[in-house]
């Protein structure tokens, strides 16, 4: 702790607004609208094979 080192905080400094100003669309990275396509069409066949899984797993206890 001794060559431990304090901020200064001015309160009176704008924090930065990360939001997008009102009337404009945010737009994202060229491609985001792409990953999440893959995203999506690759769980499809997930969430088939969970289905699918529970379905025979109840089919065999039952």
């Amino acid at each position: 702790m001794s060559h431990a080192k304090a901020i200064k905080v001015d309160p009176r400094e704008p924090e930065p607004d990360l939001a997008a100003p009102l009337g404009e669309t945010p737009v994202a990275r060229p491609g985001f609208r792409r990953s999440m396509v893959l995203l999506v069409l690759l769980s499809v066949p997930l969430w088939a094979v969970i289905i699918g899984g529970g379905y025979l797993a109840v089919r065999a206890l039952g």
